[in-house]
């Protein structure tokens, strides 16, 4: 039950994330839209996980730190960057379901590995 409080909490705030790009990208460029809310939410989860966590956060193994560096790389620079362009030039209504197809490229992208996995077992098995 926890879960799907957190899951529909988490959509209301990416829902709402949404209309506050649009309202906030009115005369800035998405670049600087992307600039300012990824600056923020790293001093905001800087200290949110310094203060909940410190222990786990200085701890942190180099493979977890590199793993959720690219996430970050990926996620809040670069996917920002595009899904505030895509709000700016054809709005909410429209980017919202667009940008909610992230699980089907996270199964392309799983399926992908899974053929060419398969393809490299062929290939080396005698």
């Amino acid at each position: 039950m926890l879960g799907a409080i957190l899951a529909i909490t988490a959509a209301f705030c990416w829902g709402a994330g949404a209309i506050f790009t649009r309202l906030g990208l009115q005369g800035i460029k998405a670049s600087t839209g992307t600039f300012i809310s990824v600056l923020s939410s790293v001093f905001l989860v800087a200290v949110l996980a310094l203060s909940l966590n410190f222990d786990a956060v200085v701890n942190l193994s180099l493979t977890a730190f590199l793993w959720f560096s690219l996430i970050g790389f990926v996620n809040y620079f670069i996917g920002r960057q595009f899904n505030y362009r895509s709000i700016r030039y054809i709005g909410v209504i429209k980017a919202t379901p667009l940008f909610a197809s992230a699980p089907l490229f996270a199964l392309i992208v799983i399926g992908t590995l899974a053929v060419v996995g398969g393809l490299g077992l062929v290939i080396t098995s005698k």
